[in-house]
């Protein structure tokens, strides 16, 4: 058997285990044997293809991990829906939050830094089952 019918068996294996995993760097392997398949079809020996398979996988493995960094730090706004909504204290308690009734129930309202008075605040973030407010 020739031997970018091996890479190319190889890469297909590869990318199956992709879809069944869902990690991006799979990806990388897949392209990297892919590369190799293409520079053996073109008669290289088993050093030039396992060396440029090699290159193209550190390539994209650098590459898959720079873009899984930035996804990982962008922030979804889908992820708190909360955030930004409007609620109203009507009375403030001893230790100086509030239990205000948002979606239907009742929920301990905070300022990070602060007491709270009575008022219109927004909601900054949802702290299990307390809401962070701000003004």
């Amino acid at each position: 058997m020739d031997a970018y019918i091996i890479w190319l068996i190889v890469a297909f294996a590869i990318l199956g285990f992709e879809m069944l995993l869902g990690t991006i760097y799979l990806l990388a392997f897949f392209v990297g044997s892919l590369s190799a398949a293409f520079v053996a079809f073109f008669g290289a020996g088993i050093t030039t293809q396992a060396v440029v398979g090699a290159i193209v996988c550190t390539i994209g493995v650098v590459i898959a991990h720079f873009i899984k960094e930035k996804q990982k730090n962008k922030k979804d706004p889908a992820d708190n829906l909360d955030e930004g909504q409007l609620v109203h204290v009507d009375a403030v308690l001893a230790d100086g939050s509030a239990k205000v009734k948002y979606r239907g129930a009742l929920w301990t309202a905070y300022l990070p830094n602060g007491v709270l008075s009575e008022g219109n605040y927004h909601i900054s973030k949802v702290v299990g089952s307390r809401l962070e407010l701000k003004k």
